[in-house]
């Protein structure tokens, strides 16, 4: 979290013990949650530091405005995304918590993917349908390749996972290609066709851009091979998601069907198109 010195720093919600005694070095403290509506206008007016999720426990669109004297946004959350930037004055700096969520997301995503690729899916253990159908039997990982979509603090974990306990041939993308850790091969997203279908399993952990919004549609899936795992850990936006529900009606055999809004906020469902695993998580991690 980034520190800057400041008169006042505000949070939106309660602070950890340790957390609080740190920022108190830098500024004079408060937590919003124990403030009073009579009194939150006052406090804000002298407000240099704000730290907020800035989502359903603080209207930053609404107050906004009262805080003149704002200097710094830092965010709890690791995306940025869904700021009101256009109330949001411009000598304002906004700095995100991007990486703190690294390790639980990149476990997520692998037990998302094991769920799908041991096949412990399905609400009812048939034996048959475990040996034999495809959407439901079991495959192996190990030497297999990855790729993963977003070469940052998530993706960079999926991959050093699928290395160290699959021995995966890890493949990335990022909007350079330049180099990253723990990655056989990286790739520019002017690339991505090329690479996907070499891809078994898929995980998107890219940030919801201009640049990335509706990155993967039809044609994109069409291009993975029929036994691919797709998880995604990114915002939903990053997938067409007319282009998703088309391509689920044109063949997708469901266990424990849900939606799939392009808020992100992801009803967890774990299905089967074209023998593709399809894993949207919940926000649970």
């Amino acid at each position: 979290m980034t520190l800057v010195m400041a008169k006042v720093a505000a949070s939106t919600i309660k602070l950890p013990g340790e957390g609080k005694e740190l920022l108190a070095k830098y500024a004079e403290v408060y937590e919003l949650a124990d403030v009073g509506e009579a009194e939150l206008p006052n406090i804000l007016s002298r407000v240099n530091v704000l730290l907020c999720w800035c989502g359903g426990e603080f209207n930053l669109t609404k107050w906004i405005r009262a805080m003149p004297n704002l200097e710094v946004i830092q965010t709890f959350s690791a995306g940025v995304d869904h700021l009101p930037y256009a109330q949001i004055p411009s000598n304002v700096r906004i700095f995100s918590n991007a990486g703190a969520y690294s390790l639980p997301v990149a476990e997520h995503a692998w037990s998302l993917i094991l769920t799908l690729a041991k096949g412990v899916h399905s609400r009812l253990m048939d034996r048959d349908r475990y040996l034999n159908d495809p959407a439901y039997s079991p495959r192996q990982l190990t030497g297999k390749s990855l790729l993963v979509l977003g070469t940052g603090g998530i993706g960079t974990e999926v991959a050093r996972i699928g290395k160290a306990a699959f021995n995966m041939r890890t493949i990335g993308v990022n909007r350079s290609g330049r180099p990253a850790t723990y990655f056989d091969e990286t790739y520019p997203v002017s690339r991505l066709r090329e690479v996907l279908p070499r891809a078994n399993v898929m995980v998107i952990a890219l940030p919801l851009t201009k640049y990335t919004r509706g990155l993967i549609g039809e044609a994109e899936l069409n291009l993975l091979p029929e036994d691919a795992i797709v998880v995604n850990v990114a915002r939903g936006d990053i997938v067409k998601e007319d282009d998703l529900y088309t391509a689920f009606w044109a063949g997708f055999h469901c266990g424990g069907l849900g939606r799939y809004p392009s808020m992100g906020l992801l009803v967890l469902f774990l299905g089967w198109w074209k023998g593709w695993g399809i894993a949207p998580p919940a926000h649970l991690t």
